[in-house]
């Protein structure tokens, strides 16, 4: 009686490990075209996230380092939310990501763009344990329908895409220039 017993939680057990191949990333990732504003589309539910209806993300390719980031939010509340950070990166497209303050600093994320259209103007980015996955757009106006066929190949993935959360709202892209991008300070006085 035992037996049986046992082999059903075993079997349990392993329909709920599931394994899933290595994540493939967009490679020879153009930081140049992918700065810029970014207005979240969609994303699985997370616990950074909770309650917001609205985000964007900026990055700022910087001269001297890691990209510069920006993430902002819209609370159903009406109250906005900023975090910034820098992202390096490890690898063919795949950075980690690490925001201010302490002790939000003291971790860094894995940022992985695993899908990006050829004009660089829609992007698919999650996390390598398929926990993350976030549907970006340069155009605030896209909606999450947009991302069918790119969605499907998440799907074959491993992410659970039927539990895409779609923004019902958009912030409004930024009218000014970025001023993510950090430049080597420059004195006027010489240093010897």
């Amino acid at each position: 009686m035992k037996l049986p017993a046992l082999a059903a939680f075993a079997a349990l057990l392993a329909s709920c490990s599931q394994s899933h191949p290595p994540l493939e990333t967009v490679q020879d990732l153009d930081l140049n075209r992918y700065d810029g504003e970014w207005h979240e589309v969609a994303r699985l539910p997370n616990r950074f996230e909770k309650d917001l209806v609205a985000a964007k993300a900026t990055y700022g390719v910087a001269l001297d380092g890691p990209l510069a980031v920006r993430n902002e939010g819209l609370k159903a509340n009406g109250k906005m939310t900023t975090i910034t950070g820098s992202a390096n990166v490890v690898g063919n497209g795949k950075l980690k990501v690490r925001f201010d303050p302490f002790p939000a600093n003291l971790f860094a994320g894995d940022y992985w763009v695993l899908w990006i259209n050829k004009s660089y103007t829609k992007a698919i980015v999650g996390s390598p344990d398929r926990k993350f996955l976030w549907l970006l757009s340069k155009d605030p106006g896209v909606i999450a329908r947009d991302f069918t066929e790119p969605l499907e190949l998440m799907k074959a993935q491993g992410f659970e895409v039927e539990k895409i959360f779609e923004n019902p709202q958009r912030l409004p892209p930024e009218t000014r220039p970025s001023l993510l991008v950090r430049t080597q300070e420059i004195s006027a006085e010489p240093r010897f």
